[in-house]
């Protein structure tokens, strides 16, 4: 069963995983939705920091609190109720979807108190990569060709997305001291972008010959002459 604190989080290809793993049952509810239900194994979706996060931070009506009993002694009283129903829906294990750059104050708290025995499988990843569109997490994706895709973890909120390492097919080429180059763990080094801070150029061909662009083409249509980069290395 997956949860979300809010109904965007069901997943885009929800119909492409049931017919990928045609052996699982697998369900989408929001945690409000769920309530008197039970799976053997619930995965909570969408636990960063944020106005739509998991604790919400959508300020209630001032007016409500006119009408409602005295502040509840711990803070996110109601997010906290929302958290428990979705861990009492599991049966065997519940496994927590968090922001690595922006994690909920509850995966922290967890994170924190070793009586809860919380594994977090994130430990041995080496980078840590920011989107460079909205300060998110960019996770990876495998594509078809064995090539590997960075994604930002806000699909629907920002949707960033960029290639990796053309050579490698796996690493994330970055800015090393402050030099215009960017390169990547295999040891390639590629032009940096002049129009953005996050992409870099790469080889492509056009019907006036090849010249190199940004590897976030149509987001940005920065480029640069080969014969210029030719000259300046």
């Amino acid at each position: 069963m997956l949860l979300g604190r809010y109904r965007y989080l069901e997943p885009l290809r929800l119909s492409h995983l049931r017919r990928q793993f045609p052996h699982l049952n697998i369900t989408f509810r929001t945690i409000h939705s769920s309530k008197g239900l039970e799976a053997d194994h619930v995965i909570v979706l969408g636990l960063f920091r944020g106005r739509t996060g998991f604790p919400s931070e959508i300020v209630d009506d001032r007016l409500l609190s006119l009408v409602s009993p005295d502040a509840e002694p711990f803070d996110n009283a109601e997010e906290r109720r929302v958290m428990y129903v979705a861990f009492t829906r599991a049966r065997q294990t519940v496994t927590l979807m968090a922001a690595a750059s922006k994690p909920s104050v509850f995966v922290q708290e967890l994170l924190e108190d070793p009586e809860y025995g919380v594994v977090d499988s994130g430990e041995g990843q080496k980078d840590n990569h920011i989107c460079g569109e909205c300060g998110g997490h960019l996770l990876v994706f495998p594509a078809e060709d064995g090539c590997i895709w960075y994604k930002c973890e806000h699909t629907e909120l920002c949707g960033f997305s960029v290639n990796a390492c053309s050579v490698c097919g796996n690493g994330l080429p970055v800015k090393q001291n402050g030099s215009k180059m960017k390169t990547c763990a295999c040891g390639m080094e590629y032009q940096g972008c002049p129009e953005c801070e996050h992409g870099w150029l790469v080889e492509k061909k056009s019907r006036f010959g090849p010249f190199l662009g940004c590897v976030n083409y149509p987001r940005c249509r920065g480029k640069m002459k080969l014969s210029r980069v030719r000259a300046s290395s």
